[in-house]
């Protein structure tokens, strides 16, 4: 939806939202205005995205995100300063609660914020009333008052993480107590938290960092006891924003540096049921102290990491990408990407679409990468890509190298990762899959597009790239192809491509279209759809059924899903 005009109707005359304005003009005329709205109002807008994921990766960003740290910090210096003049325990938990609860209207009902909120107020109302409820039984009490008034907030992933890892330092409260030492008390904190993230982040993030406990061991003390509360005081005296820019300034060096070391590990996204025995066993560890439990755990880890090398799969994936092209080759423990996608818009798909879903599938590199040809709809994330994920080999499609393709030649000379041009009769080696180039060197930059002709358990496929109907003649004049079991039909299902001619010749049983919805070139076109039902071809088009997936096992299976 584009916006051409807002017009103010009335102005809000709740004195709530006028206080939350005044906190928002006194912020935006601080120098360190993008850290007290980030600490202060939990919003993150104003940071700078390579800064916020550096915290993401480091395992830090939940210091940075209004939770039950800045909920008990804020309490506690309330708390203090009503009893310094000498308000009664209970008026002054009362007060207290209603600041809370200003709060979390405050930074707009985040869940993390919510969830310690209100487990904030029941903790006060349990101590006023003495009514000796259990902390556990609290946060349960808690979570179904949230979920009742917001069932679908548990697919909320910040709400996850807060809500379970506070029920475990409940629940091994004991172990944190044991000893008296600073130290011990953290890194124990930081070693189930970790734990019980773990789970959580295998399923949403597919990855996990290793150092994270040692990096929280750093960060923790250094935001809650310094940064945070020097914050505070720079909203009330401004004086101290140069030493709290001075301070985040550090911290952010300090994170890039670490952030170069690369201690994140990919898995595969775990189902649910494994997720469940991820909980039971961590639960074992910490409740009955087992060294069987713990060479158990690092069991799962060991086979969860290597899922893809002891439960080999072959298949074939066309990712949705919208009004574009991107195909994924996976057969064991190789994988090869057929063009990237790339939309001319503000869009990284390789961020929002490609990278997560390599990691969803175990997939840690990408060992060949083709680009069919120069259109940026088909190599427009190669860039985004070659700089965020493990490329190996990279191959271009023979003939003229235009302005997309020499920007990319020139990052991966940068970076010395090899790159080549399919000939043609090139033939690759993808674990199972058996790949042959049969491009043909034409002017326009569709006719020269890459096609790859692939085997794989007797069954036999053709990508046509962009190929159009004059590429189609090349082939027949070149080769003698066979029957095809899948065809990648050609330029995203336009009518210049896809002939009866082709189809009369190769009649493939399966057909994939890759197009975007409402794309404003109409593809797939009519005619090429009634050309294809012509032949009863059955036909899966990513606009109408997302993501293709192609499983080559004893038989040919497909599925299809939302990307």
């Amino acid at each position: 939806m584009n916006v051409d005009k807002i017009e103010k109707i009335s102005s809000n005359k709740n004195i709530f939202y006028a206080i939350k304005n005044k906190i928002k003009n006194i912020i935006n005329h601080n120098k360190a205005s993008k850290y007290l709205y980030l600490f202060i109002l939990g919003d993150n807008r104003y940071v700078d995205s390579d800064i916020k994921n550096n915290y993401q990766n480091l395992g830090i960003s939940h210091l940075f995100s209004i939770s039950g740290m800045h909920i008990s910090i804020l309490s506690g210096i309330i708390l203090l300063l009503l009893k310094k003049i000498h308000i009664s325990e209970n008026k002054r938990y009362l007060l207290t609660c209603l600041f809370i609860s200003f709060y979390i209207f405050l930074v707009n009902f985040c869940p993390s914020a919510l969830r310690s909120g209100i487990f904030f107020i029941l903790l006060s109302i349990n101590t006023i009333f003495y009514f000796n409820i259990k902390p556990i039984n609290l946060l349960l009490l808690t979570t179904s008052i949230i979920l009742f008034f917001n069932p679908y907030i548990i697919y909320n992933v910040g709400f996850l993480f807060s809500v379970v890892i506070t029920a475990s330092l409940i629940l091994f409260s004991n172990l944190l107590n044991r000893h008296n030492n600073y130290i011990y008390k953290t890194l124990m904190t930081s070693l189930i938290a970790f734990l019980f993230s773990l789970p959580i982040s295998l399923y949403n993030y597919y990855q996990v960092n290793i150092l994270t406990i040692f990096y929280n061991l750093l960060f923790v003390p250094l935001v809650s006891i310094i940064i945070f509360p020097l914050s505070l005081l720079s909203f009330i005296i401004p004086l101290f924003s140069n030493v709290l820019i001075f301070l985040t300034s550090i911290l952010e060096r300090l994170t890039s540096f670490l952030s170069l070391i690369d201690s994140n590990i990919i898995f595969n996204k775990p189902s649910l049921f494994i997720v469940f025995i991820y909980y039971l066993v961590i639960t074992i560890i910490f409740k009955y102290h087992k060294k069987i439990s713990i060479l158990l755990f690092l069991l799962m880890l060991l086979i969860h990491y290597n899922y893809n090398v002891l439960f080999p799969k072959d298949y074939m994936l066309m990712i949705d990408v919208g009004q574009g092209d991107s195909i994924l080759l996976h057969s064991s423990k190789y994988d090869a990407l057929i063009d990237t996608g790339g939309k001319l818009q503000n869009s990284n798909i390789s961020k929002t679409t490609l990278i997560p879903l390599f990691k969803s599938l175990g997939i840690r590199k990408i060992d060949y990468l083709f680009l069919t040809h120069g259109d940026y709809d088909h190599l427009g994330e190669a860039i985004n890509l070659i700089n965020n994920f493990n490329i190996k080999t990279v191959y271009f499609n023979e003939g003229n190298v235009n302005y997309n393709e020499k920007k990319i030649i020139t990052l991966l000379k940068e970076k010395n990762i090899d790159y080549s041009f399919s000939k043609k009769g090139n033939k690759y080696k993808i674990g199972s899959f058996s790949i042959t180039s049969l491009n043909s060197d034409l002017k326009d930059e569709n006719d020269s597009s890459l096609i790859l002709y692939g085997t794989i358990n007797k069954n036999n496929f053709l990508l046509m790239g962009d190929a159009s109907k004059k590429s189609e003649k090349v082939l027949f004049d070149n080769y003698n192809l066979p029957e095809i079991s899948i065809l990648k039909v050609g330029h995203h299902g336009s009518n210049t491509s896809t002939s009866s001619n082709l189809l009369e010749t190769i009649r493939p049983k399966y057909a994939l279209i890759s197009a975007g919805q409402n794309n404003k070139f109409g593809h797939p076109h009519q005619e090429t759809l009634d050309n294809l039902n012509k032949f009863s071809i059955r036909t899966y088009v990513t606009s109408r059924d997302g993501a293709i997936l192609v499983n080559f096992a004893k038989r040919v299976t497909f599925s299809h899903f939302g990307t």
